[in-house]
């Protein structure tokens, strides 16, 4: 997908994910709770704001995640994301990622061990 399309794409896949939300009666603090996904996070999400999430596993990964909590079809929506987002083939590490993420257990140790390296990664590139 290029470019005004995709952002089209992307805020409507946001939209849908909110809607879903507030059908279920919950607000963005308890979805952040059950998820273990940031507010920011989940809020960049609704708002279609995908590349503004650290990296492609999160951008997937949360989604995923969210859309189980909300009863939405998982797949559906992430492989409209990665249309919209991520048109090049992934690679082995992040198909073997991406299957990881689809075990909820497996997909919570997956995003903390991420969100962590990415802390440290940060934190040594800093003057």
């Amino acid at each position: 997908m290029e470019g005004k399309a995709a952002t089209i794409a992307l805020v409507a896949i946001g939209k849908r994910i909110q809607a879903a939300r507030k059908k279920s009666r919950m607000t963005v603090a308890k979805l952040s709770t059950k998820t273990a996904i940031s507010k920011r996070f989940i809020e960049y999400i609704e708002a279609g704001e995908f590349s503004k999430l650290p990296g492609r596993s999160h951008v997937l990964g949360f989604t995923r995640s969210i859309c189980r909590e909300l009863a939405l079809d998982a797949d559906e929506i992430v492989q409209a994301i990665k249309s919209a987002m991520y048109p090049a083939p992934m690679t082995e590490f992040e198909i073997t990622i991406a299957q990881q993420m689809k075990r909820p257990l497996v997909a919570k140790i997956v995003n903390a061990l991420k969100c962590a390296l990415d802390r440290i990664t940060r934190s040594k590139n800093m003057p």
